[in-house]
């Protein structure tokens, strides 16, 4: 099984109680299973650290350092950086005086717009999250089969 999600076949989140069974078609994709609403809630609130690696590394990937962008810019990345979730372009702007300054300023700075750039840091977030879970459900799995190489399809 791969753990690598791609924007054609992202991760799977099921939440469903323990006792259920639950069949999921795309063999390939990560899936995440909390067994409440409030479990997969708790390890939303947990993100803030994602989310902040997860900018990090959008940044990287388009070759943006944060010391070189434009004060405004680096405000805007600053808060997101801080939040526990994505937000969407309306709500990252939001603390802007001035929308048409936030994209002027934005497109400066960042060689894609800031839906493509969210987009691109939710992806990163996902496959980051998804990869350590599943790397971590692999290590029990692998210690339960006695580390058999037979495959195994975690579902938490």
């Amino acid at each position: 099984m791969s753990a690598v999600s791609t924007p054609s076949q992202p991760a799977v989140f099921v939440i469903a109680p323990t006792d259920v069974t639950v069949q999921v078609r795309a063999t390939d994709a990560p899936v995440l299973r909390f067994s409440t609403s409030a479990e997969f809630q708790r390890w939303s609130r947990e993100s803030s650290a994602r989310v902040a690696a997860a900018v990090d590394a959008a940044l990287a990937e388009l070759n943006v350092e944060p010391a070189s962008c434009s004060p405004r810019t680096q405000e805007v990345l600053a808060g997101l950086c801080a939040r526990e979730i994505i937000p969407s372009v309306k709500e990252m702007f939001a603390a802007c005086s001035s929308r048409r300054s936030f994209y002027r300023s934005w497109n400066d700075d960042v060689p894609e717009t800031p839906a493509a750039f969210l987009t691109r840091v939710r992806l990163l977030e996902l496959l980051k999250n998804s990869n350590a879970q599943y790397q971590d459900e692999q290590h029990c799995d692998d210690a339960a089969q006695g580390g058999t190489s037979a495959p195994s399809y975690p579902v938490r």
